[in-house]
């Protein structure tokens, strides 16, 4: 069966340099929730309110080179995931996205290139969408393109308010809570 757990301190860094994904949940300041073979973290964008990435915790280039037993956390997890979604902020719907285009970017790839080839790590986006304004803390967020492919913009948020849209979506979702161990102490 699968354990949905997340920390009951938050963690807070510092990032991977080599690939952000890579980021282990002890680590990760935007981390929602984590599995044995993944984690949902925080988009550090929130052009779309509630935007969350799941990411496998190894890395792999490609979804068809997760093995078995990522598989078959992927489906599970996806199932839990999108329904919190939808409930934590009201949203009609959610697009699923699987991109690894920055890892092949000539300038600033994302991750950087390793050996001198893009590098890519396996990761999902999970995109709420709203067919009216959606307001969260004092925070409005207008979806201008509802009903077509989500167009990515570029919205920066405090960490307090960063943290509430993160327990928002932890209060969906049926979360083991455990103490927060650092790797080394």
């Amino acid at each position: 069966m699968l354990q949905l757990q997340a920390y009951t301190t938050h963690p807070t860094g510092p990032v991977n340099p080599q690939c952000a994904s890579c980021t282990q949940p002890p680590e990760d300041a935007l981390l929602i929730a984590f599995t044995e073979h993944f984690k949902v973290i925080l988009h550090p964008n929130q052009c779309s309110l509630g935007n969350v990435i799941f990411a496998s915790r190894r890395h792999v280039a490609r979804i068809c080179d997760f093995n078995a037993a990522e598989m078959a956390e992927f489906t599970p997890l996806f199932a839990l995931v999108e329904p919190a979604l939808e409930a934590a902020f009201e949203a009609e719907l959610l697009n699923l996205y699987y991109q690894r285009n920055w890892a092949y970017r000539t300038q600033n790839p994302d991750p950087p290139f390793k050996d001198g080839h893009p590098n890519p790590h396996a990761h999902c986006h999970l995109v709420p969408r709203y067919s009216r304004p959606v307001e969260f803390d004092g925070h409005r967020w207008v979806d201008t393109t509802f009903g077509e492919p989500f167009v990515w913009g570029s919205v920066s948020l405090p960490a307090p308010l960063r943290l509430a849209i993160i327990a928002r979506i932890r209060s969906q979702l049926p979360i083991t809570y455990i103490p927060l161990e650092k790797s080394g102490t």
